[in-house]
């Protein structure tokens, strides 16, 4: 574990292996980068560097106080002020997970030349979420209060099951102390930054492969097919895992990260690389 001033926060990060290609692995909603240690074990064997962070609220990163700060594009903000203190001057691969997914589509939206590939992973189809009446919002602010003696520890265990013991006992600390602010923050609207991402898929320069399981019961994979079909046909790819729930980096790391490597070697063999 180390740490990075970004702007105004300090992020904890997690990094493993060395080489000349880089991937930048960015969490989900109430997760850490170490939902991602499995996944850089793997991409570290193969000869490659990862960067998991922890955005801003999460692991042992900042914490800040306005319910906006956790918004996606303040989220990909961050990203941007680390990968430049981190001094990535190269082009790398940024790989969002579940909202990571929001984010990491925010950073390209800004940040596209920087971005050798893009890989959105149980990230649905990326429209705002908002309730859409008063009693869905209650209902959802109840959700909020109630955490986290909401959450069902077995099936959590089963979602992180391809973790080691101890980083999942890590990780489920880092579940118990996710902030009102960072849960509510998730459906923030920020200033000067669309809510809306469809246009940003339908536009996308950078090759991107959607990822995601046939059996995610988090984020239909209906939703992340649509978002698939947004993009531009030349860029995409796409990659089911059969039997996979939301997070197959923490259930099957290897495979993931088996398909990371083998879209970042398709990509490198288009352009010569």
């Amino acid at each position: 574990m180390a740490f990075v001033q970004a702007g105004s926060v300090k992020l904890e990060y997690w990094e493993q292996g060395s080489g000349p290609r880089t991937w930048v692995l960015i969490h989900g909603f109430r997760s850490s980068s170490l939902i991602w240690d499995g996944v850089q074990s793997h991409l570290a064997a193969a000869g490659d560097r990862s960067i998991a962070i922890s955005m801003r609220g999460a692991g042992g990163s900042d914490e800040t106080p306005d319910d906006e700060d956790y918004a996606p594009a303040h989220f990909a903000r961050d990203v941007r002020a680390a990968v430049q203190a981190l001094g990535l001057t190269e082009p790398f691969y940024l790989v969002g997970h579940s909202l990571g997914a929001s984010t990491v589509t925010h950073y390209v939206r800004e940040h596209a030349g920087t971005v050798s590939g893009l890989v959105l992973l149980a990230g649905g189809a990326m429209r705002p979420r908002q309730p859409r009446t008063e009693a869905e919002r209650a209902i959802w602010l109840q959700q909020i209060d109630e955490y986290p003696g909401s959450i069902d520890r077995a099936y959590w265990e089963h979602e992180h099951s391809g973790l080691s013991p101890e980083i999942r006992a890590r990780l489920w600390e880092d579940w118990q102390h996710v902030s009102k602010q960072r849960q509510r923050g998730a459906r923030a609207e920020v200033p000067d930054a669309p809510t809306e991402l469809e246009p940003t898929l339908r536009s996308m320069e950078v090759p991107t492969l959607v990822m995601f399981g046939d059996d995610d019961h988090t984020v239909s994979p209906g939703l992340s097919a649509e978002g698939y079909l947004m993009l531009p046909s030349d860029i995409r790819h796409l990659h089911v895992i059969h039997g996979a729930d939301h997070s197959p980096n923490s259930i099957m790391p290897q495979e993931t990260a088996e398909v990371f490597l083998r879209f970042a070697r398709h990509l490198e063999g288009i352009t010569g690389k």
